[in-house]
């Protein structure tokens, strides 16, 4: 499509893009932004929340995606960690009033457990509180072109 000029994607791949720069890159001239990027914070498998895989996963992801930045010389034009707050109301069989505990897992998805828990996403709680993660993704050095 050429009247394209840039393109947003997003990606849920665990703690890493794997060969997503590389093999955008073979396939278009166009650079791309990450329209949503990140991981939960809750492991489906045991139930409790796990702040370190969140703040582990966030600074990996934002990593790469300053080791692939345009300003760098790479395809890549930045992205947006999904997401700012947790949303208690996304997991259908739950309660909108209430944290639940739900997820999927499509066989993809985030770190480490590879499963959606759709309400636990947030960089901050629902009572604004920070998490980890919050950190984690300010200890990442912007890139410059200087």
């Amino acid at each position: 499509m050429p009247s394209v000029d840039v393109r947003g994607l997003n990606v849920c791949r665990g703690i890493s893009f794997g060969n997503l720069f590389d093999s955008y890159t073979a396939t278009s001239s166009k650079p791309f932004f990450l329209g949503e990027y990140g991981a939960d914070a809750f492991i489906a498998k045991i139930w409790p929340e796990d702040q370190e895989s969140q703040a582990v996963a966030t600074k990996a992801l934002t990593q790469e995606i300053v080791d692939h930045s345009s300003v760098k010389g790479g395809v890549c034009l930045g992205g947006f960690v999904f997401e700012l707050a947790d949303e208690w109301w996304k997991d259908d069989s739950g309660s909108a009033w209430e944290h639940d505990k739900g997820g999927h897992a499509p066989g993809s998805g985030p770190y480490p457990d590879m499963t959606f828990n759709e309400e636990w996403w947030g960089l901050v709680d629902i009572d604004r509180n920070p998490r980890r993660a919050l950190s984690a993704l300010g200890e990442v050095a912007i890139p410059s072109a200087r």
